[in-house]
């Protein structure tokens, strides 16, 4: 039996895509990380959205076991053996590290979390699961689309003005505002020191932090696959050697997760990776070509 998936329904409309030149300068002077880190998010640009139906939250334990039950299913970082985990200082290859045991073996299981999004997805396992839920990954465009509304230029799902208390951020946990990588790692100790890894939340924890259309988990918690490919918004455009050799060939990823602070969660943030790559902050949620339907909870689509 295919789970149920609680879906939002989103009409038609026009996305102003991306960020403005203005908002990446005040982006790059408020906090550590260039511009250049933020600028193939840049030029705005409107794109045409066909109506279509979302996840009102990330994949969840609970469906992607029932995935497995059904069919067997060993992700990427099952069949290599190891996960990505953020240590002390960097990420490392933990070995037994995978959906089930997010942190590593004698960590907190998937099981003990059944309503927390899951985890250690690579894009090829979210597809997997797309495919046999008879539904697919949303398009980057949908996914900005469903965060931001129709012809808005928000910084996150909510509005303009950061609020910690919306989604599961660094910032939330901490208290207090994250403007370098100091203050990010005095963060990132007293997390490993006093909650349970991966620091996830059960999904629709935040409900203030909904979008325009109801959608739920878009900024925090975990990352989220799009079916994308990572390409420039504009070809003529020199976006350096970096995003020059990952262009086409890498994933869009949206959304930051709970290791993330404010800017990294914001609406038009897109980073990328290989097809193959997992960690303990990513995971998706899912979409369809919406036929018109009226009921917005259904197993499959």
């Amino acid at each position: 039996m295919l789970p149920v998936h609680d879906m939002v329904p989103v009409a038609a409309g026009e996305l102003t895509m991306g960020t403005s030149e203005e908002a990446l300068d005040f982006i790059a002077a408020s906090q550590h990380l260039p511009r250049s880190w933020f600028e193939d998010e840049a030029p705005v640009h409107a794109v045409a959205v066909s109506a279509f139906a979302i996840d009102r939250h990330p994949v969840t334990n609970m469906q992607f076991a029932a995935f497995t039950e059904a069919t067997g299913y060993r992700t990427a970082a099952e069949e290599r053996g190891f996960g990505l985990v953020y240590g002390e200082q960097f990420w490392e290859e933990t070995a037994g590290a995978c959906w089930r045991s997010p942190a590593g073996p004698n960590q907190v299981t998937a099981a003990e979390r059944p309503e927390h999004p899951v985890v250690h997805i690579a894009w090829l396992d979210a597809y997997a699961y797309t495919a046999w839920a008879r539904l697919r990954l949303p398009s980057e465009a949908e996914w900005e689309y469903a965060a931001r509304g129709p012809g808005s230029q928000r910084l996150w799902p909510w509005g303009d003005g950061w609020d910690p208390a919306r989604c599961n951020t660094a910032e939330t946990a901490g208290g207090a505002a994250i403007t370098d990588m100091s203050g990010w790692r005095d963060w990132w100790g007293r997390c490993r020191a006093t909650r349970g890894l991966p620091g996830t939340t059960p999904v629709g924890s935040c409900p203030g932090g909904r979008s325009p259309f109801g959608v739920a988990d878009l900024s925090g918690n975990v990352q989220e696959w799009t079916a994308s490919p990572h390409l420039p918004y504009d070809p003529a455009r020199d976006y350096g050697d970096l995003y020059a050799r990952i262009a086409g060939r890498y994933r869009v990823i949206r959304g930051g997760s709970w290791m993330h602070y404010r800017w990294q969660t914001r609406c038009a943030e897109r980073i990328a990776a290989d097809v193959h790559y997992s960690n303990f902050s990513l995971g998706f949620r899912c979409a369809a070509s919406q036929p018109n339907a009226t009921s917005t909870s259904f197993p499959g689509w």
